[in-house]
């Protein structure tokens, strides 16, 4: 398997840096709806979101230089982690799903779709790893959580 350098995929990295910063933006900005979501935590609004934002805007600027089914599927994934955040922000609990299989879909269809028919790319790895990213992101409150057991005397 070869990896190459695709030029026209480089602004995949300048949709990554400027969906971060959004997505940070963002959520500086619905600070008060985010204390007041139950399902969500500082983390997420420091990690987790951010990230998904990024995966959406490097796959909206990739519109452009795709071919058209990849056009379609580009602006339906973007769309849909944005509903995601929307989702988070607006404090229902079924974000979390979102956040953990729309990225997990992609990285599934990146080595499904494209490694056979296209050479796998650094840029196109790139972005598949700030998904890896915000699925373990999305996980990881999940597991940190402290649950509270009570204590059965025999």
């Amino acid at each position: 398997m070869a990896v190459e350098l695709e030029k026209e995929y480089l602004v995949a990295i300048g949709g990554l840096a400027v969906g971060a910063v959004v997505g940070l933006i963002v959520m500086a900005a619905s600070r008060r709806s985010i204390t007041q979501a139950r399902s969500m935590r500082t983390w997420d609004s420091q990690f987790t979101l951010p990230l998904l934002v990024a995966a959406a805007g490097a796959h909206l600027v990739l519109i452009p230089v795709v071919e058209p089914q990849r056009q379609v599927l580009f602006g339906l994934y973007g769309a849909a982690l944005v509903g995601v955040v929307i989702f988070a922000i607006a404090g229902l609990g079924i974000w979390r799903l979102g956040a953990v299989m729309f990225p997990a879909g992609s990285i599934a269809a990146y080595f499904y779709f494209a490694l056979p028919e296209h050479h796998a790319d650094y840029i196109g790895l790139l972005v598949k790893v700030v998904e890896l990213m915000a699925i373990a992101a999305a996980i990881v409150p999940v597991f940190r959580s402290r649950r509270t057991y009570r204590k059965v005397a025999f």
